[in-house]
């Protein structure tokens, strides 16, 4: 019993704990050890604890774009992880219609997106930031990342990561934690990495882009313009050893397209075939039995085509068609007709030669003719 209370007397218990941050990396080695110095001896005890990767809802930032119905419009997304570790973001893409039919060919691309991040566990060094070792996943030479300074945004580029080490026990020995250092180099207005400038618990996130494509829809009324607003929706990963942290569903509206309303050229002249001359838009004479011939020219802006082209003409008052003498583009159109004119009523869809039904191209020319005789 009396040599019982001795070793008890002589027995002490301390604990060695790496402390956890508010918010730290995800991937890093949470290490405790506990070790108890007895007479004679000294035992430790130790466990790990990995820190999942919380799910958080990316920056998204996107580029508003304008079209003609039928263009074929890019829209860059730059989208920036703010979570505590790697995670990958998992995206799908819709469309709100206004004043436009649905988008043909819509697609996002890459669908799924994986950027690394972290949060500073150490002061900063001259050019250097330091995160916990293992939490630098998918933070490599030549990423892009974003730092948020005072409520400002700085983007640097990673020009060189040097792996840590978490910290681990040996029989009694216990060695620290190596951080894993990152060296930033600034990229435009952002500030350099100095001693102390980037606090502990800053998160370092990184910076990816996607791409939204879509042709733009057709104008539901002619004349008027409308817009798509693109829809992202997207989940993250959350991914942590042993199983996902919290995963979070986000959406996005940012990117849109502006859909004007195609814009195109019609003149219309005349010419009495009887007397001979010119085509003209004022000053043609005609007597009753003249033949009287028209010509309609339809044309786009330059640097735009025109889709969904629909011609509505009406006889003259005081004429009557001539039976099958309509032609586009230099080739007869609507023949045989029966003396009834094709562009009367709801119209014909017309084209430039080198268009698809109803599509007038860029520097080309629909050009309809037909033919009267004066009542």
């Amino acid at each position: 019993m009396h040599y019982f209370k001795r070793c008890l007397a002589g027995i002490t218990l301390s604990a060695l704990a790496i402390p956890a941050l508010a918010s730290v990396g995800g991937g890093a080695t949470i290490h405790n050890v506990a070790t108890m110095n007895f007479d004679g001896g000294q035992v430790s005890a130790h466990v790990n604890v990995q820190v999942l990767t919380v799910g958080s809802t990316p920056t998204i930032v996107a580029t508003s774009e304008q079209a003609f119905s039928g263009d074929t419009v890019v829209v860059t997304y730059s989208v920036t992880n703010t979570s505590n570790g790697a995670d990958t973001f998992d995206l799908q893409v819709s469309t709100n219609d206004t004043g436009v039919g649905a988008p043909a060919n819509l697609a996002i691309a890459p669908a799924s997106l994986t950027l690394g991040a972290s949060i500073t566990s150490q002061p900063s060094a001259a050019g250097t930031v330091f995160i916990p070792a293992g939490s630098e996943t998918n933070l490599a030479p030549g990423d892009r990342v974003r730092l948020n300074l005072g409520g400002t945004d700085y983007f640097y580029t990673i020009s060189a990561v040097s792996p840590g080490m978490p910290a681990t026990t040996s029989g009694n020995t216990t060695t620290p934690e190596v951080p894993t250092g990152l060296q930033l180099a600034p990229v435009g207005s952002a500030p350099a990495i100095v001693a102390g400038n980037i606090p502990v618990g800053t998160q370092i996130g990184e910076v990816g882009s996607f791409t939204v494509t879509l042709d733009a829809g057709a104008i539901t009324v002619p004349g008027a313009g409308g817009s798509h607003e693109i829809e992202v929706q997207g989940t993250t990963a959350a991914p942590g050893p042993g199983g996902p942290g919290n995963v979070v569903v986000f959406t996005d509206t940012s990117g849109s397209v502006a859909v004007q309303s195609g814009e195109a050229v019609l003149t219309k002249a005349v010419r009495n075939v009887t007397l001979g001359g010119a085509f003209a838009t004022t000053g043609v004479t005609a007597r009753p039995g003249d033949v009287l011939e028209y010509r309609i020219t339809a044309s786009t802006i330059p640097g735009e085509d025109v889709t969904g082209a629909v011609l509505t003409d009406q006889i003259p008052q005081y004429s009557s068609y001539v039976e099958d003498s309509t032609s586009l583009n230099g080739t007869t159109f609507g023949a045989p007709d029966s003396g009834v004119f094709p562009f009367a009523g709801g119209g014909a869809a017309i084209s430039s030669p080198g268009g698809t039904t109803g599509q007038i191209l860029d520097g080309e020319n629909a050009v309809v003719l037909f033919r009267v005789t004066v009542e």
